[in-house]
């Protein structure tokens, strides 16, 4: 579970404000000394903060969302960066 990409996404959810309070101290002690540092409590708690922006796979192509876009693509409808990019198109025109 813990790779740099991983540790990135989880740092954006913290320095966006995404995370607070007890989720953002879970998710900092997860940065630093590994997701294996965590009680059984704090791994529920750090999963279910976390879930609600892992979109694992783009909804309208079905690609895998690498950890980079997985924020947006919470933001976004599930969409990767590529069909974001032909939806705005589409509206745009």
């Amino acid at each position: 579970m813990e790779n740099e990409e991983f540790k990135g996404f989880v740092q954006e959810l913290v320095e966006n404000g995404s995370l607070e309070g007890m989720e953002a101290g879970i998710a900092k002690q997860m940065i630093d000394r590994g997701y294996d540092s965590l009680t059984s409590k704090q791994k529920y708690i750090f999963d279910k903060a976390i879930n609600k922006y892992n979109v694992k796979e783009c909804s309208q192509c079905g690609c895998d969302i690498p950890w980079s876009e997985r924020l947006e693509a919470s933001y976004n409808g599930g969409l990767c960066n590529y069909c974001q990019h032909l939806k705005e198109k589409m509206e745009n025109e």
